[in-house]
C-alpha cells in the first residue's frame, strides 16, 4: 500500500510522444548549431575561405544564442511558450534554407544570425514545456528525455551531416536541415497542447541570481567548460585528419565514435552522480577532459591513437552537464528555472569563445596547439570551481524568489 501511494503517477502515452517531439526540437537545434563541423573542408572550399573562417560560423551562432535567449525570455512576456517555440523552429528553418543558398561567405554569416534568433526561442522554452507537461514528480525523468535531443544530435547528427554533406554537398545539408525542424515543428503543434502563459521575467531577477558568489562562479565554470570543448571540437575533423592522419573515409566513424562516447559520458553522469554527489563529478569531469588533452597534445600522430583520445576527451567533456545542472539547482531552488536559462546563454557564450579562440590559434600556431589552449579553459574552469565551491561553504544571503 505505502509502495503504491509513494510511486510517482505514470505518464500516457500521449504526453511521452510529446515529450519526444520536444527532445526531437533539441535535436534540430543542436544539429544546426554544430552541423558546421563536420562541413569544414567542403564550406570551405566551396566558399572560397579558410577552415578557421568556417569555424567562425560556429561563434557566430553561439555568441548571438547567448545574448538572444536570456533577452528574449524578457521580451517574449506572456507569450504561450507553444507559441514561442513553434516560431523559433520555423525562424530557425528559414536561417537553414538561407545558408543553403547564401552565394557568399557573408550571407551564410548573416543566415547563421538568424538560424541562432530561431534557436534561442527552441532550447529553453522546450525544456519549460516538457517540465509543464507532467507532474512535479516526474520532471527530472521528463527533462532527461528532452535533453536527450541534445545528445542525440552529437551522436547522430555531426556524423551525419558530415556524411551526407560530403555525398551530396553542404548546401543540400542545410536544405535537410531546414525541412527537419518544420517537421518538427508540425509534431510539436499536433503532439503539444500546452498554451498556458509563460511566467514573467524581469531584468531584475537576473540580479538575484547572480547575488549568490556560489552560482556566480558556476556559470563562469560553464563557460570555461564549453570553450575548452569547442577550442577542439570546432575543427575537430581537420585537426584530427592532420595531427593523427585521419582519413576522409575513417573521420564519419570517429565523429561517432566521439559522440557514443559523449553519451556514455552523459549516462555514467546520471548513473553515479547521485552516488558520487555533484560536485565530486564535476571534478572527475574535468581531470578527465585534462588528462584527454594532454594526450592529444602529446601521443604520436597515429589515427587509432587520435580516435581514442578524442573519444575520452568526449566521454569526460559530457558527463559534466548533468552534475552541473543538479548543483546549480541546488544553488538555488527558488530561482532554479532563471539560473538555468542563465547556464544555457553562460554556454554558448563558452562555445563562442572557444572555437574562436580555437580558430586563432590553429591560424598562427598551427593544428598541434588546438589542445593546448583547451587545456588553458579546463584549468580556469576548475579555478571557477574551487571558487565557488568555498563560497557555498559559507552560509550565503537569502535568494528572493524570482
Amino acid at each position: 500500500m505505502v509502495g503504491n501511494m509513494t510511486r510517482p503517477p505514470a505518464i500516457s502515452s500521449h504526453t511521452t510522444l510529446g515529450l519526444w517531439s520536444l527532445s526531437l526540437a533539441y535535436f534540430s537545434m543542436g544539429t544546426s548549431s554544430i552541423a558546421v563541423v563536420g562541413l569544414v573542408n567542403n564550406m570551405a572550399a566551396d566558399l572560397g575561405v579558410s577552415k578557421p573562417d568556417v569555424a567562425v560560423l560556429i561563434t557566430v551562432f553561439a555568441l548571438t544564442f547567448a545574448l538572444a535567449a536570456p533577452l528574449l525570455q524578457v521580451a517574449a512576456g506572456s507569450l504561450p511558450r507553444r507559441t514561442l517555440l513553434l516560431g523559433g523552429l520555423t525562424v530557425m528553418a528559414t536561417g537553414c534554407l538561407l545558408s543553403a543558398i547564401a552565394p557568399s561567405y557573408g550571407g551564410v554569416v548573416a543566415a547563421r544570425v538568424l538560424m541562432a534568433l530561431g534557436a534561442a526561442a527552441v532550447g529553453p522554452v522546450a525544456s519549460g514545456l516538457g517540465a509543464g507537461l507532467v507532474p512535479p514528480e516526474r520532471q527530472g525523468h521528463a527533462l532527461a528525455v528532452v535533453f536527450g535531443g541534445m545528445t542525440l544530435a552529437s551522436v547522430l547528427g555531426l556524423p551525419l551531416t558530415a556524411w551526407l554533406g560530403a555525398m551530396l554537398g553542404w548546401r543540400w545539408m542545410f536544405s535537410g536541415l531546414a525541412g527537419i525542424s518544420l517537421m518538427t515543428a508540425l509534431t510539436i503543434a499536433l503532439l503539444v497542447s500546452d498554451r498556458r502563459a509563460a511566467p514573467n521575467t524581469s531584468l531584475a531577477s537576473f540580479g538575484q541570481v547572480f547575488r549568490q558568489p556560489a552560482a556566480t562562479w558556476s556559470v563562469v565554470m560553464s563557460v570555461c567548460h564549453m570553450a575548452a570543448q569547442f577550442s577542439l571540437f570546432a575543427l575537430v575533423a581537420p585537426f584530427l585528419q592532420e595531427r593523427f592522419g585521419v582519413s576522409a573515409g575513417q573521420l564519419s566513424i570517429a565523429l561517432l565514435v566521439g559522440g557514443v562516447s559523449g553519451v556514455v559520458g552523459n549516462l555514467l553522469a546520471g548513473r553515479f552522480g547521485d552516488r558520487l554527489g555533484a560536485p565530486r563529478s564535476l571534478q572527475i569531469s574535468v581531470i578527465g577532459m585534462a588528462c584527454g588533452g594532454v594526450a592529444m597534445l602529446m601521443l604520436p600522430g597515429l589515427p587509432w591513437l587520435g580516435i581514442a583520445a578524442y573519444a575520452f576527451w568526449s566521454m569526460s567533456g559530457m558527463s559534466f552537464y548533468a552534475p552541473q545542472q543538479k548543483r546549480l539547482i541546488g544553488l538555488a531552488p527558488d530561482l532554479r528555472n532563471l539560473l538555468l536559462a542563465i547556464n544555457a546563454s553562460a554556454l554558448y557564450v563558452g562555445m563562442s569563445m572557444g572555437a574562436a579562440a580555437g580558430s586563432r590559434a590553429w591560424l598562427h600556431l598551427g593544428p598541434w596547439s588546438l589542445p593546448a589552449v583547451a587545456l588553458v579553459f579546463i584549468g580556469c574552469s576548475m579555478a571557477s570551481f574551487l571558487v565557488s565551491r568555498r563560497a557555498e561553504l559559507v552560509p550565503p544571503a537569502a535568494l528572493a524568489s524570482a
